[in-house]
């Protein structure tokens, strides 16, 4: 890797419909957007990222997207030493403040390059710990009918845990979708349960005491109340008979040091796009570890390419033992590369990498 440099970063739109809107607590998605990223170094060599907008976890719009990766990030970036990888990423992470997502997708294209320069998959470069990472698949906010058809597919198409979208109702209609999603899919298949912040602190409590006497195989509760209360998300932790997993209130290692300092979760969702990439991801896993706090990695309705790095994040882990990785399913028309699909297993490819097709100079 000695001499190369940085020699141009570029950006395009991606949109692409989703086959079923898709409704949480806070909005509804219609299609896939995000910007990919493309990176070439001075030997002619390419690596890709993505970035994927979310007004309201992120902040991001593809537009805002778009100006910061071609008019902060890029210009801090180029001619830079790809040898002097710390550097490089202090430098991409120095930019500008925040902006996560437009960091990730610059950083998941230089990771695919620093993989491809080794000679390694991704998956190995990140720790190898297995080629392969399995998934639950979400079912959105909906009529109790469609969810529980969708949650009868899923299930029929061999996934063993259901992520269900809660929060965006009263609490009578939200235990009776859980109770019929449920009994759609058998005792066997994992429920877990996602608010994205759309319950106060008492709501949560009640509700997730409603929940657990049911009896149901509930893995845990995300994000129940608003990601800025850390001190009300903590003593829902506290009383809560089901362990609680914080996501939208976890973007850096400092917010996971805070988080677990407080006792205010048992688990972390790491989301790259949260996490401007994988080296913030990385730290936040490590923090966990050291604590004995286990992980999940998550996504938007995003790429695939983001989902692929993501995927070789968590095969890498052993501390990672969750995955919500269900937006590569989403679409409808399917993308291809990066990893293949046995069921819910999402399986790494063998190449240098993260395996998409290269662009030539």
């Amino acid at each position: 890797m000695s001499n190369l440099r940085i020699e141009a970063i570029t950006s395009t739109t991606e949109r692409r419909k989703l086959s079923i809107p898709f409704k949480t607590a806070q909005h509804t998605v219609t299609t896939m957007d995000a910007v990919l990223v493309t990176v070439r170094l001075s030997d002619g060599s390419t690596g890709v990222g993505a970035a994927t907008p979310n007004a309201v976890v992120t902040g991001d719009t593809l537009t805002s997207l778009h100006a910061v990766i071609d008019e902060v990030l890029t210009p801090a970036l180029l001619h830079a030493d790809f040898a002097r990888w710390e550097d490089l990423l202090a430098s991409l992470d120095h930019a500008i403040h925040g902006n996560s997502a437009a960091k990730a997708g610059v950083e998941i294209a230089l990771w695919d390059l620093r993989a491809q320069q080794l000679g390694v998959p991704l998956y190995e470069l990140l720790g190898g710990d297995a080629d392969y990472m399995v998934t639950d698949w979400t079912v959105g906010i909906a009529d109790e009918d469609v969810m529980r058809t969708q949650a009868q597919r899923i299930a029929a198409a061999g996934f063993n845990a259901v992520k269900i979208k809660v929060g965006g109702a009263d609490l009578a209609t939200d235990l009776d979708h859980i109770q019929a999603i449920a009994a759609a899919v058998g005792p066997k298949v994992k429920l877990r349960l996602d608010a994205n912040q759309g319950w106060t602190v008492r709501q949560a409590q009640r509700a997730i005491q409603a929940i657990a006497a049911l009896h149901l195989p509930v893995e845990f509760v995300e994000q129940p109340v608003l990601a800025s209360d850390r001190a009300g998300l903590a003593a829902v932790t506290a009383s809560s008979p089901l362990p609680i997993m914080a996501d939208e209130a976890l973007f850096s290692p400092a917010d996971a040091q805070e988080l677990l300092r407080m006792h205010a979760c048992d688990y972390l969702n790491i989301k790259l796009m949260k996490t401007g990439g994988l080296a913030g991801a990385e730290r936040i896993n490590a923090i966990a570890e050291l604590n004995g706090v286990q992980c999940m990695i998550g996504c938007m309705i995003e790429s695939r390419i983001g989902i692929a790095a993501a995927v070789a994040f968590a095969a890498a882990h052993r501390n990672v033992v969750f995955a919500d990785l269900d937006a590569a399913f989403m679409l409808k028309e399917p993308e291809t590369g990066g990893f293949t699909q046995q069921q819910n297993a999402l399986h790494c490819l063998h190449v240098p990498g993260l395996g998409f097709e290269r662009i030539k100079s």
